[in-house]
Formats: structure tokens, sequence, C-alpha cells
């Protein structure tokens, strides 16, 4: 992909979707906390929207040539903070097991240092499709579980749904962590 010029407004649309999806991350928290029937069914409503953002962006700045160096950054920077802050609070409420979250969240600490490592010396690490279907699961099993209050049948599928998004995120890892220290010049 290639970035285009600066010189460009960094405020399209898709940067703008990130920038949303940031915003939306203390509403569903508050919405969660408040451990209310219809606002958690609301915090999963924006988190699904949050997640349609998240592919709608990507999508948009590649299709519409509307890609810029903020969006590299941003966009998986806001897709990490409402992931992780979503699994957090849910670890908080005991709805998700607090080893899956920090695994999850460690991975991406980690992932997110090396790229910026590599970022500093010109080379940007693109997500693998590993990477984009835990991203995916993640936010499938993270809104069962927030409809689960509606329809106790949802919460143990979207559990199996995270610990699946859990398999996908350590072999992510591993392949990042391998292709970065084995073979410098590739990355997957």
């Amino acid at each position: 992909m290639k970035v285009k010029d600066e010189k460009a407004s960094i405020w399209t649309l898709p940067n703008r979707l990130s920038i949303l999806r940031i915003l939306f991350i203390p509403i569903i928290i508050f919405f969660i906390a408040s451990q209310d029937e219809k606002l958690v069914f609301a915090s999963g409503l924006l988190f699904i929207i949050a997640g349609i953002t998240d592919g709608l962006d990507g999508y948009m700045a590649r299709r519409m040539g509307l890609t810029s160096r903020l969006g590299v950054y941003l966009d998986p920077i806001a897709d990490k903070l409402l992931v992780a802050s979503v699994l957090i609070t849910l670890t908080y409420f005991r709805m998700v097991p607090l080893w899956v979250t920090i695994l999850l969240v460690a991975r991406e600490f980690i992932i997110n240092g090396l790229r910026s490592f590599y970022a500093i010396e010109g080379i940007i690490i693109y997500p693998s499709f590993a990477g984009k279907l835990k991203t995916f699961l993640q936010i499938i099993g993270i809104a069962f579980i927030l409809f689960s209050p509606y329809s106790r049948y949802l919460y143990q599928p979207g559990i199996y749904i995270i610990y699946g998004a859990l398999f996908f995120s350590l072999y992510s890892a591993y392949r990042y962590v391998y292709a970065m220290f084995k073979h410098k010049d590739t990355v997957p």
C-alpha cells in the first residue's frame, strides 16, 4: 500500500471513523459498568457499530485512495484500545477470564511495540490474515457476551469464540515474532 501524500487532509473519512471508534470507548465502558441490562445491550450495539467501522475504514482507505500515515497508525490503535478496554471491563465484571484478557492484551502490547520499533526504521508491518481473523473473532465473541444478559445461550458461545480469538492471537504473534527475528526482511 502506498501512503498518500501528507499534504492532503488528515481528516479523511477513514481517519474520522477511527476517531469515532475511540470516542465510543468511554460510552461503551460506562454502559457496561452500569450493569443495567438495557445499557449493557446498548453497549453491545455500540461495540458492533465500532467493529463495523474497524473494517469499513480500512476498506474505504484502500478503495478510495484515502490512505495516510496517520491512518496507518490510528486504525490499529483505535482497534486495540476498543478491544482491550472492553475486555478489561468484562474481566472486572467476571464475564471474561482474567488469564484470557492478560494474554490478549499482552500480545497487543508486544506486537505493537515491535511494529513501532520497525516503524522507526521506516518499515510498516501490516496485519496478517490470522491477526485480522483474531480481531473479527474478538468482536463477535465480545458482542455475544454483551448480549448474553438478554439470552443466556449467547454467553457460552461468546466465551468459546474468545478462546478461538486467543488461539489466532497467539498464533499470529508467533508468526510476527518469528518473521521479525528470523527473517528480518519478510514480515507476515
